[in-house]
């Protein structure tokens, strides 16, 4: 049903990359935790900067070309530059000066997929902040690394958090890959409690268009090597996460999905039988398109759910306490 349709498929690809790279650059501050400070806005190029520590919306930044580490506050303003240690002693005295702290013990983790930013779950984030969560939306360089690769940074960040003593995970597309690694070797779960684990459109057995596209030369320019990761022989060879999860499909809930090309429903990227993941305490299809999965009304009511009683109907389930 594909053949012949690379340029196609590589034409909907780089608008998607995009789109992703460019999305969301106006980003406003989280009013609840900014601080005033000198900082000058940054330029964007968020494919190039990863996530190394966070405390309270500041994040310490690594750039993936140079090396060199920066301090942003929440509203997305760098404060200083230098190395990890410099930076980090900016952010203690800050924190210090400041008081500052998360809003809860329990923090949510949001990943976003591949060649996004974290500014794909900026209205998810809001939500669960009204909800009484803490929330960190990760900024990671997803096309320059493997599931591995950023499995190891996210578990640096996390070994790293202070104030939390309870974890949930959002993830969209890729980001979902990128979770299941990381909780196979995460050794900061003696400390912090893993609560739910929340996938939506994850490309659990891996990605139709990524083994059609995966060795055309487009495609591994712009996808990288995150491109390469979700083709199905890397993505079946994940570890099932050792804690409660759920999976969250998009699709038009018939045959033929959103994409023509693709057999089965589908979400226009993944297919829904391509998300499904033995295991899962909790399945369901929302009526969205990949790219704005997060943001369809059903899947958010769905995460709040899962997170406060592990099912995506509050009906069923056990409630977890919000500290």
């Amino acid at each position: 049903m594909m053949g012949g349709l690379k340029s196609t498929l590589a034409a909907v690809l780089v608008a998607a990359v995009t789109f992703g790279a460019t999305e969301g650059q106006a980003a406003t501050a989280q009013s609840a935790d900014t601080v005033k400070t000198s900082g000058v806005p940054t330029l964007g190029g968020r494919q190039f900067w990863g996530d190394v520590k966070a405390h309270a919306k500041w994040r310490i930044q690594e750039n993936v070309l140079t090396g060199h580490f920066r301090l942003l506050d929440p509203s997305n303003k760098r404060v200083t530059w230098g190395t990890y240690e410099e930076c980090a002693e900016h952010l203690e005295n800050v924190s210090q000066a400041h008081s500052l702290q998360w809003q809860s013990k329990h923090l949510v983790v949001m990943l976003h997929g591949l060649a996004r930013t974290k500014t794909s779950f900026r209205k998810l984030q809001q939500t669960l902040d009204g909800a009484g969560y803490a929330t960190l939306r990760v900024s990671y360089p997803s096309t320059r690394g493997s599931a591995s690769d950023h499995a190891a940074k996210l578990n640096s960040l996390i070994e790293r958090l202070e104030g939390i003593d309870t974890i949930s995970f959002v993830t969209h597309s890729f980001g979902g890959l990128v979770l299941r690694q990381t909780l196979s070797s995460a050794s900061w779960r003696n400390r912090i409690a893993v609560n739910a684990g929340i996938l939506l459109a994850p490309p659990n057995q891996g990605s139709e268009i990524a083994d059609f596209l995966k060795d055309f030369g487009p495609y591994k320019l712009i996808g990288g090597r995150g491109g390469q990761a979700v083709t199905s022989e890397a993505a079946q060879a994940l570890s099932t996460p050792a804690t409660p999860f759920g999976v969250i499909a998009g699709g038009r809930g018939d045959d033929k999905g959103f994409n023509p090309l693709l057999e089965g429903d589908d979400d226009g990227v993944v297919r829904v039988e391509e998300a499904r993941l033995d295991g899962a305490s909790d399945f369901m299809v929302v009526d969205a398109i990949h790219t704005f999965i997060m943001d369809h009304p059903d899947a958010v009511e769905a995460i709040k759910n899962f997170l406060k009683v592990g099912r995506f109907d509050a009906a069923h389930g056990e409630e977890t306490s919000l500290k």
